[in-house]
């Protein structure tokens, strides 16, 4: 009864739905706040400081996005397939579609690294986000690495979109 209901191709059609609008507001977030990161004050914008910030501040918002991608994204492709197969046939998006799932679990483990490991020492050196960190030499140096995650987090992503969109070609 269950198998039945979650390959009706109108929960299949929803959970892709969901999941590339859950994608675009994750995917589009990171590539925002990546580029603004490393771009911002070249350009006469915000400091980096604050640019993080506000990145703390939506991350509540990119988890849940980031959350629902990966529900929707596993129950339309055991809707699609009948099972959670990973192989390289027509129905699973052959190799381009392999390589999109594992694109997007590096990207999964990278956001974790990213959230865990890679802000922790901003979080420990601005707990207030005021960019005015007794060590600003360490401020400027973490807030440099968490730029450049960011930007090999948007460049997973695109590689993500690019094996899927040739998943479905």
């Amino acid at each position: 009864m269950l198998n039945t209901v979650l390959q009706d191709p109108t929960v299949v059609t929803l959970a892709t739905l969901l999941r590339d609008l859950a994608f675009v507001v994750y995917a589009g977030g990171i590539t925002t706040f990546a580029l603004l990161a490393n771009l911002s004050a070249r350009v006469g914008g915000p400091p980096t400081a604050n640019v993080l910030r506000m990145y703390r501040a939506f991350g509540p918002g990119l988890g849940i996005s980031l959350g629902i991608t990966i529900f929707c994204a596993l129950l339309a492709h055991y809707g699609t397939a009948g099972a959670f197969s990973w192989d390289t046939s027509s129905a699973t998006g052959g190799w381009p579609g392999l390589l999109a799932w594992l694109a997007f679990f590096v990207t999964w483990v990278s956001n974790i690294q990213l959230e865990v490991w890679t802000l922790e020492p901003i979080r420990k050196l601005d707990p207030e986000g005021t960019g005015q960190a007794v060590d600003a030499a360490a401020l400027d140096r973490a807030t440099q690495r968490v730029g450049r995650h960011l930007a090999a987090q948007a460049g997973l992503l695109a590689l993500v979109v690019v094996f899927a969109r040739l998943a479905t070609t």
